[in-house]
């Protein structure tokens, strides 16, 4: 394994199964340097069509190779989400102890998208053994932080290190020991966990500018621009941004935020989510090639009357309702 190039890694199930390959195709644009990504699937129709996609610069990986007794046995009683969040720290342990030949990795979540080449991210893993993201959230959405976690768990990234390995074995023990869908205190998820870290460890960076994991939840009242084909949020050149909350109802429909606060605004959507959308729509098309039926990836039920922000697409238009 190439040292020099970026190295990622995600998970995926059914219901994120496009959106990974939007992810891919974001990271295919923004890789002067060149990439791999490790793809850990949590089904055999993900597993199945993501080796006859066959990407190229990928590492498809069946959740049963991460899987030991511990993760078997809190399987029995975890959510598909939930069970996805307990794996995540034994995936990106599983890469770094059968790549030593890496420097770093960053797991990012599968509906995640790249706008420019993370560099300052990585370089940052050269001198630090884990990189956390900040939530970073806008105003009326503060009180999240006390629930669900100054940092969001959907990037991070880690060194390849024996200090790296120990934050690993420590999340992935807590993890494996509660990860549900409940705020309860100092517990959320795979995400409370992570405040831990900096005051349990040295070497750790946070990232905190707005631009490694921008979201809805964080770019109210923010300076959105276009320049020279570069998303700029506050001056400063987007990186990541987080399409939380995007569901793809069917292959013509969307739901592109599916809450009504904060407003999802004409210039977000041309800035921001029509590069997404054109990679969904990229990711759609692969699959129908392979002869594979779309209704596998997607939501059995929707209620597009719920729909906060509906877009409807026919051929090359959309509407947005």
């Amino acid at each position: 394994m190439n040292e020099t190039i970026n190295n990622y890694c995600t998970i995926v199930s059914k219901e994120y199964f496009i959106k990974s390959l939007a992810l891919y195709d974001s990271i295919c644009k923004h890789s002067r340097n060149g990439f791999h990504l490790w793809i850990c699937a949590m089904d055999n129709a993900s597993y199945d069509v993501m080796r006859k996609i066959n990407l190229a610069n990928t590492t498809i990986i069946d959740i049963a190779s991460v899987e030991n007794n511990f993760l078997l046995n809190a399987k029995n009683n975890r959510s598909i989400t939930e069970y996805c969040w307990t794996v995540k720290a034994s995936f990106i342990k599983f890469i770094i102890k059968r790549n030593r030949g890496i420097d770093s990795i960053i797991y990012t979540d599968a509906d995640t998208y790249l706008f420019s080449e993370p560099s300052m991210l990585f370089q940052q893993l050269v001198k630090n053994d884990a990189l956390l993201t900040c939530h970073n959230f806008s105003d009326k959405f503060l009180h999240l932080n006390k629930q669900k976690g100054k940092y969001n768990a959907g990037i991070i990234g880690f060194k390849n290190s024996i200090r790296a390995l120990n934050i690993l074995n420590w999340w992935e023990a807590k993890c494996v020991e509660w990860c549900y869908d409940q705020v309860i205190p100092n517990r959320f998820a795979d995400q409370k966990y992570l405040e831990v870290i900096p005051r349990k460890h040295a070497r750790i960076f946070i990232a905190k500018p707005l631009v490694a994991n921008a979201a809805m939840w964080n770019i109210e009242n923010r300076k959105l621009e276009l320049k020279e084909e570069k998303v700029y949020l506050d001056e400063d050149i987007l990186i990541f941004f987080h399409f939380s909350s995007f569901f793809i109802i069917s292959e013509s429909e969307l739901d592109l935020w599916k809450w009504d606060y904060p407003k999802l605004n004409e210039e977000i959507r041309e800035i921001i989510y029509r590069p997404y959308i054109k990679s969904i729509l990229k990711g759609m098309s692969l699959i129908k090639r392979q002869g594979e039926e779309l209704s596998k990836f997607l939501p059995e039920s929707y209620n597009v009357n719920s729909a906060s922000n509906y877009m409807k697409i026919e051929g090359s238009k959309s509407t947005l309702i």
